[in-house]
């Protein structure tokens, strides 16, 4: 997934574009996600997807996985909003149940302003990943880090940020190609074995991540580092009109309804 997702942001059909054009484009639309409510959120869900698969060009199917991902995430912790537990139902609390089990001395039961808290939170999470998704599929990490040295960010948050970004997707390989080496030896076809398999997997893990980090220490002294890392970008950025009157056109629309859906 780490190339997968390099490969998209260095090959989308926006890759031309300024960094920074699309990095304030997504994050005002973030900040439209956050504070604006459901209706114009699943506008913003629609809008963003949109930006990122027809205009970037990025594969549906790889878009549509990476939002089931982030779906199931959430799905998974609606149960703790929507479902709870009362000692006795008195007749405030009965308004609010759509469905109660007797149990454990009490009643769990589903609540309706939990379910909608729920269903809320789902939909605002849905249109805030849709505008990281774009700033992710679309800006390599070594633009957003000399967009950041741009703005202003303090040198060490950025360098910090892309070594953690790299060493993330380190881990998630080295972990793949242990597991992948265990299974193919059987480690994992028993209780017993599979237990071992993994205290194993994480002494390795942990052993050949150190590993790769002391390379990585020593590549960078080997080449002169000398306590700031610096980017190279070869590409020369085409500001657009055309984007840029289309983003901001979209901003106004999803404000309009803001306002349209409070003054109802």
């Amino acid at each position: 997934m780490h190339i997968q997702l390099d490969t998209l942001a260095y090959s989308n059909r926006l890759r031309h574009l300024p960094p920074a054009q699309k990095l304030w484009f997504a994050l005002i639309v973030l900040l439209l996600a956050l504070i604006t409510h459901y209706p114009v959120q699943i506008l913003i869900f629609i809008w963003m997807s949109c930006w990122s698969v027809v205009y970037a060009g990025i594969p549906w199917r790889i878009y549509s996985s990476m939002i089931l991902g982030v779906m199931t995430f959430l799905i998974t912790s609606m149960p703790a909003l929507a479902i709870e537990y009362a000692g006795t139902i008195s007749g405030d609390i009965q308004s609010d149940v759509l469905c109660q089990i007797a149990g454990w001395g009490g009643h769990i039961y589903l609540s309706r302003q939990g379910l909608i808290q729920a269903i809320e939170v789902l939909i605002r999470s849905l249109a805030s990943t849709s505008a990281l998704f774009f700033i992710v599929l679309t800006i390599p990490a070594i633009d957003l880090a000399t967009t950041a040295q741009k703005i202003g960010c303090p040198q060490i948050l950025v360098e910090l940020a892309l070594l953690v970004y790299r060493f993330i997707f380190l881990l998630a390989d080295t972990a793949q190609k242990i597991v992948t080496a265990q299974v193919s030896r059987g480690g994992y076809r028993i209780n017993r074995l599979r237990i071992y398999s993994l205290n194993l997997l994480v002494r390795q893990l942990i052993g050949r991540t150190a590993s790769r980090y002391q390379q990585l220490t020593l590549g960078v002294t080997a080449r002169g580092f000398q306590q700031e890392f610096r980017f190279w970008q070869p590409l020369q950025y085409q500001y657009s009109p055309r984007y840029a009157r289309e983003s901001i056109i979209g901003c106004v629309i999803l404000i309009i309804g803001e306002i349209l859906y409070l003054h109802r």
